[in-house]
């Protein structure tokens, strides 16, 4: 394949590397004639083990040149990589003054060499940005541009294992035939490859570098603690690990509403209370509690904003199957609404039961009083509702949720086809 990659940089430079030692003909270009001419060299424009040795084996098959001339590079190629550096402004805000340059040149170029591109953003943006650069061939190249997303997870020091032995491997595209072009490209790595709408592929990158960073932040807070404690945090932390059923897993990591209930709320407030303790400053561990506390807050605001005020809960309870309304996040959101002057009903089979003979019949009875007489004994009971909250899916909700017409707030992933126009649904994820 003939490729074309903007941006000699970190991410440029190793991947140029990389799939010309896969056979591929690639020109690289780059504004900074040392770094083209370096590599022309055979040499490495920056330190990373093995790129050398790469670079230097691409120019002797001839597979692999550079060029500061962006059109000479795109006459050559049906396939252009995008990887120039945006780096963060002192705000915080990402500078894409690079990339909005690059691709102006490049859509300049495309148009007067009226030739076809299949341009592929690598560097690390966020969505506004993406649209941007649409916006940019758009109107420069009308017509010439396919842009699509192929967000990198390359870290220095093991970029070239990185990228020839991916975690796996994200495309942007809503183009089958781009999809096509870009899953030939990958075809012989064994890691598991996904395609998403291009927004959706940026914002893994996103989500994966917030993590590894949560991950850090989160294993120190914890040593900080053991070590005030007298604890072998290695100990604590290696068994930790072990556990891959819930720690380190898919489980607590898909959007959805608030934690609640008689565990993660007390435990947390108990490692806080330890740190305090010991003179300890654990801001990670800190805002857990405001984060989920916003999580009601925005399921709050997403009704507030309907403008209606006659509400139907579907679930009180911390969580589906069971009857613990302790520290339940339900519980909190329709205290709320009560408190705003909304009409409420609530369905939980499982509270009903519960009221009746169930263990919380006590904390019902003497601490809520107020919602358990808001309870209804079926999902009929709803008749009035404009709005519908839904927190658990109990049987008969999906059929529910396709026979009336409200608008319906989803605080769980769990999605439903419905016939068109019959509802409008709203994810509340937890960030």
């Amino acid at each position: 394949m003939n490729i074309s990659i903007v941006g000699l940089g970190y991410v440029g430079a190793v991947s140029a590397a990389c799939l010309a030692d896969k056979g591929h003909r690639v020109w690289g270009v780059d504004i900074n004639a040392d770094k083209v001419r370096i590599i022309n060299e055979g040499r490495s424009p920056i330190v990373e083990n093995g790129l050398s040795e790469k670079t230097a084996q691409g120019r002797q098959t001839g597979c692999l040149s550079a060029t500061v001339d962006i059109q000479e590079a795109l006459r050559q190629t049906e396939l252009c990589f995008v990887a120039v550096a945006t780096p963060s402004r002192a705000n915080g805000q990402i500078d894409p003054a690079h990339l909005f340059r690059a691709c102006q040149q490049m859509a300049m170029a495309l148009s007067q060499l009226n030739k076809k591109q299949l341009v592929v953003i690598r560097s690390s943006i966020l969505p506004s940005i993406f649209d941007e650069c649409r916006k940019i061939f758009d109107s420069t190249a009308p017509g010439l541009v396919e842009l699509c997303a192929n967000p990198e997870f390359l870290r220095e020091g093991t970029a070239i294992r990185d990228f020839e032995e991916p975690p796996f491997t994200v495309l942007g595209t809503d183009s089958a035939e781009a999809e096509e072009t870009l899953r030939s490209l990958y075809a012989d790595q064994s890691a598991p490859l996904f395609v998403l709408q291009p927004k959706d592929a940026i914002m893994v990158k996103y989500a994966s570098n917030a993590f590894h960073a949560l991950k850090v932040a989160f294993a120190n807070e914890i040593a900080a603690v053991c070590q005030e404690s007298g604890v072998d945090a290695d100990a604590v932390m290696n068994v930790f690990c072990n556990d891959t059923k819930l720690n380190i897993s898919r489980r607590y990591l898909m959007p959805g509403f608030a934690f609640g209930g008689s565990c993660l709320p007390k435990d947390v407030r108990a490692i806080l209370y330890a740190g305090k303790t010991a003179d300890l400053q654990l801001p990670l561990m800190t805002a857990i509690l405001a984060s989920n506390e916003q999580v009601i807050e925005r399921a709050f605001q997403k009704v507030r904003a309907t403008g209606k005020k006659h509400v139907g809960m579907i679930g009180l309870s911390f969580k589906s199957n069971t009857d613990d309304l302790r520290e339940s996040p339900f519980v909190e959101l329709a205290e709320r609404l009560l408190g705003k002057g909304y009409e409420l009903s609530i369905y939980d089979p499982n509270v009903i039961e519960a009221r009746l003979t169930g263990a919380n019949k006590e904390y019902i009875d003497k601490v809520i009083p107020h919602l358990s007489r808001l309870l209804v004994p079926s999902l009929a009971a709803f008749g009035d509702a404009e709005v519908l909250i839904v927190g658990h899916h109990f049987d008969g909700v999906v059929e529910l949720l396709e026979s009336k017409r409200a608008h319906v707030i989803e605080l769980t992933t769990r999605q439903h086809r419905t016939p068109a126009g019959t509802m409008e649904r709203e994810l509340v994820l937890e960030i």
